[in-house]
């Protein structure tokens, strides 16, 4: 079983690699929540967790900003409009996977969700019609805590400060 669940990870990486460079940042957002508490899209214990074996719903390519001090990836609008950040990016599961790591998995609610949950929660908001990301150990108020600064950090910091200096 675990070497099925690393031949999947080759695939999928060797994958996005020929399609034109490997993505440092991955995330896929999977089934439904429905009306549940999340459960089902909780880390299994086990570290040999198979990824989807269809491309990510998202990479750092779709990532315009990055702002390390709130830990909020914003996304291109064009992909992420309105309607597809509500049919996709709410009140689904998702899996991150960071450098090669799957570093997380949980539940993708918007920011203005009145749902409580103890399991990791990105969050989805929109400011100036740009839809944003942060990553926190859950959606219960002020308990909640950034989550995987560091990592995404080591990702998306380097993409954001070269997007800066273009901008300049």
């Amino acid at each position: 079983m675990r070497n099925l669940a690393l031949l999947l990870v080759a695939l999928v990486f060797s994958t996005t690699a020929s399609a034109g460079g490997a993505a440092r940042l991955m995330l896929w957002v999977t089934d439904s929540m429905g009306t549940t508490d999340g459960a089902q899209c909780a880390l299994p214990s086990s570290p040999t967790r198979a990824l989807p074996t269809r491309a990510p719903t998202l990479t750092e390519q779709d990532v315009t900003t990055w702002d390390a001090k709130n830990a909020r990836w914003t996304l291109n609008p064009t992909k992420f409009t309105p309607a597809a950040i509500v049919s996709t990016l709410q009140d689904h599961c998702y899996l991150l996977v960071l450098d090669g790591k799957l570093v997380s998995s949980g539940v993708l609610l918007s920011g203005h969700s009145a749902r409580l949950t103890g399991f990791d929660t990105l969050s989805v908001y929109t400011q100036n019609h740009a839809p944003y990301l942060q990553l926190t150990s859950g959606n219960h108020g002020s308990h909640s805590r950034l989550i995987h600064v560091d990592a995404l950090q080591a990702v998306l910091g380097q993409r954001t400060e070269s997007t800066q200096t273009t901008q300049r």
